[in-house]
């Protein structure tokens, strides 16, 4: 079983719970407040600026120059997905709308974990939001249809293009995996904090 697999399969529990989570079932079915949503949507909009510059950072550290471009590919996607978001339906209150202490959090550990541990573990702490996103979308993709109040956000994580650019972040992982495999179990331990912080991250949008 490859890194990315094991991990997956590790934070099981976990993932169950994001899936049944009121905020998820709501965006499953429509019935989501709308302003939970656009709150969810501004902190979001922090968190993809954030995130674009910790895969840009890992780009930069990247063990093997064949995955340079791939990682930079990732950061730049995470700074088009942010300004969609700004200019389409957030709009400029992101401005004053601070970030929420569950973003803060979450990237925050992120930076720490891409600056100050191996490659391989930083990565490993930015995977989850691939997969879990990718498992959300594909999940809640079924629910999709013309009059369906969320659908560019069911369209977006749904599509096949970003289950596919999961995949390749996955492989990644993987080879970045068995170049030190000394730093497998960092590299699992951050897999799991990081889930953590995708459920208290919807988690937070919903309160």
């Amino acid at each position: 079983m490859s890194f990315s697999e094991r991990a997956w399969h590790e934070v099981a529990d976990v993932v169950a719970q994001i899936m049944d989570h009121p905020f998820v079932r709501g965006l499953a079915d429509g019935t989501l407040p709308s302003a939970t949503f656009e709150r969810y949507l501004r902190d979001d909009a922090h968190y993809l600026d954030r995130y674009g510059r910790v895969l840009a950072t890992l780009a930069a550290r990247a063990p093997m120059t064949a995955d340079v471009g791939a990682m930079a590919e990732f950061a730049a996607g995470a700074a088009v997905a942010e300004r969609e978001l700004h200019e389409t339906v957030v709009g400029t209150a992101l401005a004053t709308s601070p970030p929420s202490a569950a973003c803060d959090a979450y990237t925050g550990f992120l930076i720490s974990t891409a600056t100050r541990q191996p490659a391989s573990v930083g990565l490993a702490a930015v995977l989850p939001c691939f997969r879990v996103y990718a498992h959300v979308g594909e999940t809640l993709a079924a629910a999709a249809h013309p009059d369906h109040p969320y659908l560019p956000w069911l369209e977006q994580y749904g599509d096949p293009g970003f289950a596919e650019a999961t995949r390749r972040c996955e492989a990644i992982a993987d080879r970045w995996a068995e170049l030190d495999p000394s730093t497998i179990p960092d590299m699992h331990d951050a897999y799991s904090r990081a889930t953590r912080y995708e459920l208290a991250f919807w988690e937070s949008a919903w309160r």
